[in-house]
């Protein structure tokens, strides 16, 4: 018919062979782990005596003790495993370092941007010679800029007799900035936050970098109209 037969006397013979094989393969095993088990013997037992002799004796890092390391989880690992564990810990510790490195490079590079940047309060009186002689609180500003300088030497005044209390000064400017200045940063309390250099026109610009934190300026005139000025940082 075509199809694959087995008479008994050649099964017979194949389950013999399959036994022959089976105790081949498990003796094999057995001499196996006899052969391990007494090299581990010999490696534990040489590597207490080099522990033993502080170790001398010129023994090699691999005949120590392999087995039995608990790594810091409680699994155990070979003497490899350990050098491993240490030389992550050490990526780790190398990383975080790095990482201090690198957060310290991003302070010190804020901290010189912040070195290069200023942050002021400022207020704005503008004339009929400005640039742009309206604002929100005025869409047709008419007045000279002697009259301008006038009002602003008023507010001047009412600053510096709260100039020796800080947060006096601060809260006053604001104030009066949110009312008197017809710069637009009113809103803000004279507020236009951080900037660095050729960001403000020339004049504004030399002012408010020369002035020390928590300084007020003069009158400071720009194309804009005249200003006064106080730096935050």
């Amino acid at each position: 018919t075509g199809e694959a037969r087995w008479d008994a006397p050649s099964l017979a013979a194949a389950k013999a062979l399959e036994n022959d094989l089976a105790a081949a393969v498990a003796a094999a095993v057995a001499s196996t782990t006899a052969g391990t088990d007494a090299q581990q013997h010999h490696k534990h037992h040489h590597g207490h005596a080099s522990s033993s002799s502080g170790g001398g004796g010129g023994g090699q890092p691999s005949q120590q003790l392999t087995l039995n390391l608990g790594d810091p989880s409680g699994s155990v690992v070979g003497s490899a495993g350990r050098e491993d564990d240490v030389m992550s810990s050490g990526k780790r510790k190398n990383g975080r370092e790095a990482s201090s490195s690198s957060s310290a490079a991003g302070g010190e590079s804020r901290n010189k941007r912040r070195r290069e940047e200023v942050r002021v309060l400022h207020i704005l009186k503008k004339h009929r010679d400005s640039r742009r002689p309206a604002s929100w609180r005025n869409p047709n500003i008419t007045i000279d800029k002697a009259k301008a300088e006038e009002e602003l030497k008023e507010l001047i005044t009412i600053l510096e007799e709260v100039s020796d209390d800080q947060k006096e000064l601060i809260a006053t400017f604001e104030e009066l900035a949110r009312t008197e200045s017809d710069c637009s940063s009113a809103k803000r309390g004279g507020d236009l936050g951080f900037f660095g250099r050729r960001k403000m026109q020339p004049a504004f610009e030399k002012a408010s970098f020369g002035l020390k934190v928590g300084e007020l300026s003069g009158i400071v005139e720009t194309s804009s109209g005249v200003h006064v000025i106080l730096r935050l940082d």
